[in-house]
């Protein structure tokens, strides 16, 4: 095992950066700061600063929650975060460190 970080980026569907689907841009992004490995996930429903957002039946919502997250080197989470602070405006991000394992990297032939 060895040590990394863990990042996640909050936006919804509707969340511009640029002009651009913000989830685009945060993913452009990761990806000049080095990061592989990022995954978008799409929730069924959430609440932040604007309010709840809900995949509900009668609700038909085209603003569902999406978390772009990422594990890396500490050293590449800190350089993407810093890319990303000055397009993210009120968007919250959220970084922690964790051990990062690949089996095929966990070799013990003992």
């Amino acid at each position: 095992m060895r040590d990394g970080m863990l990042m996640r980026v909050y936006l919804t569907e509707s969340d511009k950066i640029g002009g651009e689907p913000a989830m685009q841009a945060v993913l452009h992004l990761c990806r000049d700061a080095g990061l592989q490995g990022i995954t978008v996930m799409r929730g069924v429903e959430g609440m932040g600063l604007h309010g709840v957002h809900s995949s509900a039946f009668l609700s038909l919502s085209s603003d569902l929650p999406l978390v772009v997250e990422a594990i890396d080197e500490p050293e590449r989470i800190q350089r993407a975060v810093d890319m990303l602070r000055p397009h993210l405006g009120h968007r919250l991000v959220a970084t922690w460190p964790v051990s990062i394992m690949r089996a095929s990297e966990e070799r013990d032939d003992a």
